[in-house]
């Protein structure tokens, strides 16, 4: 074992020995998680209640979040004058008894043509018909350890057939320091349509993951940074790269400074790969980030710092939320900035007009800047692009883009709603001319009974000079539909 190796494991145990020290009396939890994909209702529902002021001590710039934790929050709100959003609250909270759990899911599709769906893990949808079955399991078997897998298939009414494996990982430890393993998606940021760094449009990684769930309060003298949250990972990415198997490393630090803001900073770093340095000092090396811009250099790095501020007022509540990053780092500062910047920027009204049934968002976001977006997740050496088995792990708007997206949704019930959205993509980079990508989707997700779980999606998608080409125009109208059985 050599001195890199050595010297990690001395900051793994002293990080444990800390959280031992620092929590002697908090019981050892590591509840299963809400997944991203499978469970948007409860999102949606946590950032309804978070912009009406009734979650003040759930940060959630980083997801997924731990059920256990939202449901703890949940019943600490209490009630409200509102029969409906006491209903909201009722959902989260069911997540507090969860020790075990399962869902099946069958369902199918069409599409005119082939893609990849935005924020969709990577998940290929074909040309023509198509069905597709999977589900997950979520068990904590004991206080200090879970287990989650996530499994789908899809079968076209032609010759295609994929198979994946989604988010399966075991993690061990604490509320205020939990060690994961296996696959596992990121999502960092305020951004709900995208954000620059971590999103789901990619496949989960493969790695370790070192985070706390639950918010820690910091104490005197901090006491005025209010609560604290950490998430540390590094993942091996795909052989297929030019230099094969390199290596993803991120680390983002929030504050919750008060009942209604959440600031955080998040890097990103890809290094190492067969036949690089791929110890802990290789680490260091890439993520000071102070060679990013010479030639040849054998890493990307990636920075970025965001915001969100809820004001919730009675009759309108209303949260407000921006991101900006970097592609790279500038140099000539002691502490190294980033530069080639990319920007987001969001309003979202929880309710509307004083009905909770109702919530609508505005979210807008660039990496067109000053000539600079040709730079966003790509690399001059291809293995170090931020980008996992084929999608960016970024916003899914991609390279040198703009995009806006408008969102609405009814609930009919605290569980269930229908939503409209439009989501308009500029594209400079892919050829001479820019692409003009619009997509008007609707949706509606019902949880018909206590078990029982309805979802159906439609949109009409238009792209005008498609891949840069002038003239080049196309079309498509995807539609999709599911049924899932949950056990709980």
């Amino acid at each position: 074992m050599g001195r890199q190796e050595i010297a990690g494991q001395a900051v793994f145990t002293a990080l444990a020995a800390w959280a031992f020290v620092a929590f002697p009396a908090v019981a050892l939890s590591a509840a299963p998680e809400l997944f991203l994909g499978e469970e948007p209702e409860s999102y949606v529902v946590i950032d309804k209640l978070e912009g009406m002021g009734l979650l003040p001590d759930l940060m959630t710039g980083d997801r997924p979040v731990e059920a256990r934790e939202v449901a703890r929050e949940a019943k600490k709100a209490g009630s409200t004058d509102d029969p409906f959003t006491d209903g909201m609250l009722r959902f989260l909270g069911m997540g507090d008894d969860l020790r075990f759990d399962f869902r099946l899911r069958a369902g199918g599709g069409y599409s005119g043509e082939p893609e990849v769906p935005p924020n969709a893990q990577g998940f290929p949808v074909p040309k023509g018909g198509w069905v597709r079955a999977g589900g997950f399991f979520r068990s904590s078997p004991a206080h200090w350890l879970a287990v989650q897998a996530r499994g789908d298939g899809l079968w076209d009414f032609g010759d295609e057939t994929i198979g994946r494996l989604g988010e399966t990982s075991a993690r061990v430890g604490w509320p205020q320091a939990t060690l994961e393993a296996g696959r596992f998606s990121l999502w960092w940021g305020p951004g709900r349509h995208g954000a620059l760094l971590f999103t789901t449009n990619a496949q989960p990684l493969t790695g370790v993951r070192f985070r706390n769930p639950r918010p820690i309060a910091l104490g005197w003298p901090l006491r005025f940074l209010g609560l604290f949250q950490y998430d540390f990972f590094i993942a091996r990415l795909e052989g297929s790269r030019p230099i094969p198997h390199t290596l993803l490393s991120g680390i983002r630090l929030a504050l919750r400074p008060g009942r209604h803001v959440e600031v955080g900073v998040s890097r990103a770093v890809h290094y190492g790969g067969s036949g690089r340095g791929n110890g802990l000092r290789d680490w260091w090396d890439a993520f000071k980030g102070g060679s990013a811009n010479d030639p040849g250099t054998t890493g990307n790095q990636l920075g970025g710092a965001d915001i969100s501020i809820t004001l919730p007022f009675r009759v309108q509540p209303v949260r407000l939320y921006g991101e900006a990053a970097g592609e790279d780092q500038a140099r000539g500062h002691i502490v190294p900035l980033p530069s080639k910047w990319a920007y987001l920027a969001g309003i979202f009204l929880p309710s509307v007009l004083g009905s909770a049934r109702w919530d609508l968002r505005a979210e807008a976001a660039a990496n067109h800047v000053r000539g600079n977006g040709p730079a966003w997740y790509v690399h001059s050496r291809p293995e170090y692009a931020h980008r996992y088995r084929g999608q960016i792990l970024g916003h899914p708007m991609g390279t040198d883009a703009r995009d806006l997206f408008l969102e609405a949704r009814y609930f009919m019930l605290p569980s269930s709603y229908i939503e409209v959205n439009l989501d308009r993509t500029e594209r400079m980079s892919p050829g001479p001319a820019k692409e003009k990508a619009t997509r008007v989707g609707a949706g509606l997700i019902a949880w018909l009974t206590k078990n029982w779980r309805a979802e159906a999606r439609v949109a009409i998608y238009r792209v005008s000079n498609q891949g840069g080409t002038p003239g080049k125009d196309s079309s498509d109208v995807p539609t999709q539909f599911n049924l899932s059985y949950q056990y709980r």
